[in-house]
């Protein structure tokens, strides 16, 4: 029998930002599938990256959870997060969740690409997928009651919140997924209804905030073009937006085709405070929640700090060993999700030898930025921790 959806629903806020189509609500997750390919797919991620950590306080934090209806709330840098989370959680014997995931992933000559290039079916997985940017409430329905069905059967989900909303000429605008600028953005109220409701039926659920940081992005310069090619896809004139979209294919087609290649450092997996979820809670108090929660547990890898520091004029060698011994106080003080190396000036020699093989900078007699777009995309995704420092 079909669940009965409470009208709050049908808020404006909810439209644009997730729609599921209809012909594709299966649980597609092969747990035999799984199993054969994570270890492969952890050996595909290790050849450029060095290792992918999950720390033992955030398998704690789950497993004493003592349930497998969560949704995991993450923070999204790239397209290997997907996978980084699921495949690393399936193997250290975690609740492994199904994933939202945007159709465009799925479908199409991206979708063929992420199959056959890189190995991984997302759909195997248990991909749940999602239409961006459509106003259809209907299928916004579906996509909610997809979500709080898989928490009632005791299934975990992982979901990527961030959205950004824009005025234009034409109303608002959303954007979901990561920001290309490394910005932190605000979740999306929609997923949060599910939990909510699966609460209200006494099924106890939790929301644990995630997020992934690497030393060093797969993706980190395509970025740049990535911003352009989405500009031209929105612009007004026909022939420059068909162009936008053969641009953004090609840029996604060659990322994944030299996907395994681009990696440098470790990933990191870290997970918040669990947020039981109550009947009588709110939706977008929740998502400010695991917000803010996802934001804190964020870390701080050097050469984020690194390239903070240089974004604020510091070039030369002197001036980034103080300031990086200044903000590394700070920062632990704050109890912000950084370790303090006991060699820090060996740790930002590692942070600006891996900028300048990524040829971000030049590191020669002094510091020269050769790619200060990346520096800044760096410097923005830990930029929200010294606001209040």
């Amino acid at each position: 029998m079909k669940q009965a959806i409470p009208k709050p629903f049908f808020k404006k806020s909810y439209r644009a930002a997730w729609s599921l189509p209809t012909e594709m609500v299966e649980d597609h997750f092969d747990a035999d599938h799984c199993k054969r390919e994570a270890s492969k797919i952890e050996a595909l991620i290790l050849k450029s990256y060095c290792t992918l950590v999950m720390p033992e306080e955030s398998k704690k934090k789950i497993l004493g959870l003592r349930t497998s209806s969560i949704l995991y709330a993450s923070l999204h840098k790239s397209h290997l997060d997907y996978i980084a989370i699921c495949g690393k959680m399936f193997l250290e014997g975690l609740p492994c969740p199904r994933t939202v995931a945007g159709s465009n992933l799925l479908t199409g000559w991206i979708g063929w690409s992420i199959k056959y290039l890189t190995g991984i079916d997302m759909m195997k997985w248990g991909a749940i997928p999602v239409k961006r940017h459509v106003s259809i409430p209907r299928d916004l329905l579906t996509f909610c009651s997809r979500i709080e069905a898989l928490l009632k059967s005791n299934k975990p989900i992982l979901v990527f919140p961030e959205v950004e909303i824009s005025t234009n000429g034409h109303g608002n605008s959303i954007r979901t997924g990561r920001a290309y600028s490394g910005k932190i953005r605000k979740f999306a109220s929609a997923p949060f209804s599910p939990p909510i409701n699966a609460s209200k039926e006494g099924k106890k659920v939790y929301i644990v905030p995630m997020a992934v940081s690497y030393d060093f992005v797969a993706e980190d310069r395509y970025f740049c073009n990535l911003t352009k090619a989405v500009t031209m896809k929105e612009s007004k004139n026909v022939l420059v937006s068909i162009l936008g979209k053969f641009y953004y294919l090609f840029l996604e087609f060659h990322f994944f085709y030299r996907m395994y290649r681009l990696g440098k450092g470790n990933i990191y997996i870290d997970t918040g405070q669990p947020i039981l979820v109550e009947p009588n809670a709110s939706k977008k108090e929740l998502a400010h929640l695991a917000q803010q929660e996802a934001a804190r547990c964020y870390r701080v890898t050097m050469p984020a700090l690194v390239s903070y520091a240089i974004s604020k004029g510091s070039t030369s060698r002197e001036a980034l060993q103080k300031f990086v011994e200044r903000y590394s106080e700070l920062l632990m003080e704050a109890n912000t999700h950084f370790e303090h190396s006991a060699n820090l000036k060996e740790s930002i020699e590692g942070a600006l030898h891996g900028l300048e093989q990524r040829k971000i900078i030049s590191n020669h007699k002094g510091i020269s930025v050769k790619a200060p777009e990346i520096i800044c995309y760096y410097a923005n995704t830990i930029a929200h921790h010294f606001e209040h420092i």
